[in-house]
C-alpha cells in the first residue's frame, strides 16, 4: 500500500518526463509506420521527407500537451489529417487524436476544448468523405452510421475528459479546503500555545519574584543579626528555607499544569495542588510579615465564591504589590484592602514607603516599579475586564488599586 502511494506520488511529480517518453515512443512508431504501403487493400504512398516531417509533427508535440493543450492539438491533429489527405500511412494517428481530444477536455476551457473537438470531428468526416474508396476496403463508409459513430466516439472522449476535469477540480477544492482548515487549526493551536506561554510566564514571574524577594530580605536580616543575635538569625534562615520550599512547590504546580495539557501525560490533573486565590492571602501575608513587613488585611463586604481566573488575579495583585514593597521600600507598613461590591471586587495595596529616601529617590523608585511585574499585573487585570491604577500617594508611599468586575471574569 505504501509502495503504491510512493509510485503514484512519483508519477504525479514527473508528468513532463512521462509525456516526453510517451511522445518519443509514439514518434518512433509514427515514423516507422510510414513504411506500411498496403493495409487491407488500401495502398499508401512511399515515405519521403514531407511524410517524415508530418509524422513527427503528429506525435512529438505531445511532450508538452499539458502545458499547451490547444496549440499541441491543432498541430498534432492537423499533421495527422495532412498525412491522411496526402495518402501517407499513419498507424497511430487515431490514437494521437484521441489523446489530444482528451487533453483539451481536461486541461483547457470548455469553449476552446469544444472548438478543437468539433474541428477534429469535421476534419475526420471530411477525410472519410474524400477517401471513401480507400475506407470501403475496410468496410468503413460515409453514411449516417459512419458519421454517427465518428461523432459519438470523438464527442464521447471529450465528454469523458470534462467529467475527469470536474472531478479533479472538486478533489482539488476539497484538498485546498482541508489544507486551509489544517492551517487555521495550526494557527489556533499556536495562538493558544502562545497565550498559555504568556500566562505561565506571568505565573512564574509572580511566584519567583515574590519568594525570591522575601528570601532576599530574610537572608539580609539573618546576616545583620548573626553577630548580635545568632538565635534570631537561625530563625530567619529557617524562614528562608520555608519560603524556598514554598517557591519550589508552586513552581512544581505550574510545571505540572503545563504537563497535564500534554495528551501523552498520564498524571491526573486532580493530583495538582490547588490554584492560589483569596483563601491563600493569609499565608501570603504571614510570609511578608516574616520578611519584616507590617501588613494588615481588611475585608469589606460579604465574601463570595469567585471564578478561578478572578480569584487568581486578586492573589497575584496582592502578591506582586507586596513583592514591590519589599523590593523598593524595604521593611515598612502596608495595608491590603479587599472590598466585595455588588458587581465587582476591589483590591488595593498601599504602603508607607521608605521615609529615609529623598523625594528624587522616591520618584526613581516609582519609575523603577513600572517594570515586568506591574506590566504583568496590568495585563492580568485587563484580561479579566478590570482596571488597574498605580502610583505614588500624596502622603508618601505607593498605591495599587484594581477593580475587577464579576461579569468580566473567565473561569
Amino acid at each position: 500500500m505504501r509502495f503504491g502511494a510512493s509510485v503514484k506520488a512519483w508519477l504525479r511529480s514527473h508528468l513532463d518526463l512521462i509525456d516526453g517518453v510517451f511522445a518519443a515512443l509514439l514518434t518512433v512508431i509514427s515514423v516507422a509506420g510510414l513504411e506500411y504501403r498496403d493495409f487491407a487493400g488500401a495502398v499508401f504512398r512511399a515515405p519521403n521527407v514531407w511524410g517524415v516531417i508530418l509524422a513527427v509533427l503528429s506525435t512529438a508535440p505531445l511532450a508538452v500537451r499539458r502545458r499547451y493543450p490547444v496549440t499541441v492539438s491543432v498541430v498534432a491533429i492537423g499533421a495527422f489529417m495532412a498525412l491522411g489527405f496526402f495518402d501517407f500511412s499513419s498507424v497511430i494517428g487515431s490514437l494521437t487524436t484521441t489523446v489530444m481530444i482528451y487533453t483539451v477536455g481536461v486541461h483547457s476551457t470548455v469553449v476552446r476544448g469544444l472548438l478543437v473537438t468539433l474541428a477534429s470531428l469535421c476534419g475526420s468526416l471530411a477525410y472519410l468523405a474524400v477517401k471513401q474508396d480507400m475506407f470501403s476496403a475496410v468496410d468503413v463508409r460515409f453514411d449516417a452510421w459512419g458519421v454517427a459513430s465518428q461523432a459519438v466516439l470523438i464527442l464521447g472522449v471529450w465528454s469523458f475528459a470534462r467529467t475527469v476535469r470536474a472531478r479533479r477540480l472538486y478533489v482539488g477544492d476539497l484538498e485546498d479546503r482541508a489544507a486551509r482548515l489544517e492551517r487555521t487549526a495550526s494557527a489556533e493551536v499556536r495562538a493558544a500555545l502562545a497565550e498559555e506561554r504568556a500566562r505561565m510566564a506571568r505565573e512564574l514571574h509572580d511566584v519567583v519574584a515574590h519568594h525570591v524577594s522575601v528570601m532576599t530580605v530574610q537572608a539580609a536580616a539573618a546576616r545583620r543579626m548573626l553577630p548580635r543575635a545568632p538565635e534570631r538569625s537561625v530563625e530567619a534562615m529557617q524562614a528562608v528555607e520555608e519560603t524556598g520550599r514554598a517557591a519550589l512547590d508552586e513552581m512544581r504546580r505550574i510545571v505540572g499544569a503545563l504537563r497535564s495539557v500534554d495528551p501523552g501525560d498520564t498524571q491526573p490533573a486532580g493530583q495538582l495542588s490547588p490554584q492560589a486565590g483569596v483563601a491563600e492571602l493569609a499565608p501570603l501575608l504571614d510570609r511578608a510579615r516574616e520578611a519584616g513587613l507590617e501588613v494588615e488585611l481588611t475585608v469589606v463586604g460579604e465574601p463570595r465564591p469567585l471564578p478561578s481566573s478572578l480569584d487568581l488575579a486578586i492573589y497575584r495583585v496582592v502578591q506582586e504589590s507586596l513583592t514591590n514593597t519589599l523590593k523598593h521600600a524595604g521593611p515598612t507598613r502596608a495595608a491590603v484592602l479587599l472590598r466585595y461590591e455588588p458587581e465587582a471586587v476591589v483590591v488595593g495595596v498601599t504602603d508607607d514607603g521608605n521615609r529615609k529616601r529623598s523625594v528624587i529617590t522616591t520618584r526613581a523608585v516609582v519609575t523603577d516599579r513600572l517594570g515586568h511585574g506591574l506590566v504583568g499585573m496590568r495585563e492580568r487585570v485587563t484580561l479579566n475586564g478590570g482596571t488597574l491604577r498605580t502610583g505614588s500617594r500624596a502622603v508618601g508611599g505607593f498605591e495599587v488599586l484594581a477593580t475587577l468586575p464579576l461579569n468580566g471574569a473567565t473561569s
